[in-house]
């Protein structure tokens, strides 16, 4: 890979870990935009809002790479749907994105075991160290290391991004979050230690299972060659190709004609609710049990958004 591949790549020199991984990244999130109509009523939905689906939060952040920005979540166990409104963070780093898949590695040093496998298949891509930054006690700002950040390159300007990231062992001891055997960085405490409460049995959302993107084929192209890389599961259907992991799918539709984005969102719940529906306005719905009264999962669609410029 040659020098294009590696800006921004600024880490090499502060952590000389470089574990391989034993199995494929996890889904740890995936993000969206919409407008500011759909977002008013997805947070104003009392049955997003009162938990009944999942635990739900609307938190203000700031970091290095996305500057100050808020985004609307909904946690399951271990993966999370978070909602952006227009725009994918607080400055135009990533204006082109609308949507995103977030993939995260169980132990420090397996996201270097990662830029190895990437480099070895050729492919183009940036990394970082992500800060957090937070009010000091003394008035000023404080930034601590928040999570090693990757974004392999999907080709030109995508409106769909594919980040890997690993959280920093700091971090999770700053909030408290549990670690596993060997160092295990389990999601599952993380949310739970940043939300500071459980997922229970009261929540129907337990995580997502399979996501559907559209995109150009050029770009399907290099997806399947970076997450064949990364040890996914990648076969060829009809209209694209079907990406399994250890915990969730994706597909990816071949599209020329319809705008890129991510369409639909497969949600695994802990019990079937038949009849009930949500609309966001025109760009989002919520579809509990689908498929009839035995049917544990819920869909939820989105309408690829772009902000008017």
């Amino acid at each position: 890979m040659g020098n294009n591949a590696m800006t921004q790549h600024r880490n090499n020199e502060i952590d000389g870990r470089d574990v391989a991984f034993a199995t494929p990244p996890h889904l740890d999130h995936v993000f969206l935009t919409v407008g500011a109509e759909a977002l008013k009523l997805i947070n104003e939905c009392e049955f997003l809002r009162g938990e009944q689906f999942s635990r739900f939060a609307t938190r203000s952040s700031e970091s290095s790479l996305l500057s100050s920005y808020t985004a609307t979540r909904a946690y399951g166990k271990n993966t999370v749907v978070e909602i952006f409104q227009d725009r994918f963070g607080g400055n135009d780093t990533f204006n082109e994105h609308c949507a995103g898949i977030v993939l995260s590695f169980d132990h420090p040093g397996e996201m270097k075991g990662a830029h190895r496998a990437l480099r070895s298949a050729g492919v183009p891509f940036s990394s970082e160290i992500v800060e957090r930054i937070a009010p000091g006690a003394d008035g000023g700002r404080d930034r601590s290391p928040w999570y090693e950040f990757t974004r392999p390159e999907l080709g030109g300007i995508s409106p769909v991004a594919l980040f890997l990231h690993e959280m920093q062992p700091g971090f999770l001891a700053e909030i408290g979050a549990k670690v596993g055997p060997g160092g295990r960085q389990d999601r599952s405490e993380r949310f739970n230690a940043a939300l500071g409460r459980l997922h229970t049995a009261d929540h129907l959302m337990e995580d997502i299972a399979l996501v559907t993107v559209r995109l150009r084929p050029g770009r399907i192209e290099r997806v399947s060659a970076i997450l064949s890389t990364l040890g996914y599961e990648v076969s060829a259907v009809e209209s694209g190709i079907r990406v399994r992991g250890i915990d969730a799918e994706f597909i990816f539709l071949a599209d020329e004609s319809s705008r890129e984005g991510t369409v639909e969102l497969k949600i695994k719940m802990a019990r079937p609710v038949p009849g009930r529906r949500f609309d966001f306005g025109s760009e989002s719905f919520l579809v509990l049990s689908p498929a009839g009264p035995d049917d544990c999962s819920a869909s939820w669609t989105f309408l690829p958004h772009r902000k008017a410029l």
